[in-house]
């Protein structure tokens, strides 16, 4: 385990149990999201290679607009 790891867990153990589950539920739901992401696109190398060649191509093509957050 990691020194940064091992310091967030102690500070964990300094708040209320309830705050200690919603923030339990967010860490594990992060692994769970992170690792559906690992299996995507490791399933599917070629597929995200050639997104990446579309995706920067449509950039250097000035068909890319900056992302506005409060737009979503």
């Amino acid at each position: 385990m990691t020194k940064t790891l091992e310091a967030a867990i102690e500070r964990l153990r300094e708040l209320p149990e309830e705050q200690q589950e919603s923030l339990a539920r967010i860490l594990l739901e992060e692994i769970e999201a992170h690792d559906e992401w690992d299996a995507s696109t490791g399933a599917n190398p070629q597929r995200v290679a050639e997104i990446s060649t579309e995706v920067r191509a449509a950039y250097h093509r000035g068909e890319c607009e900056p992302l506005d957050p409060d737009k979503l």
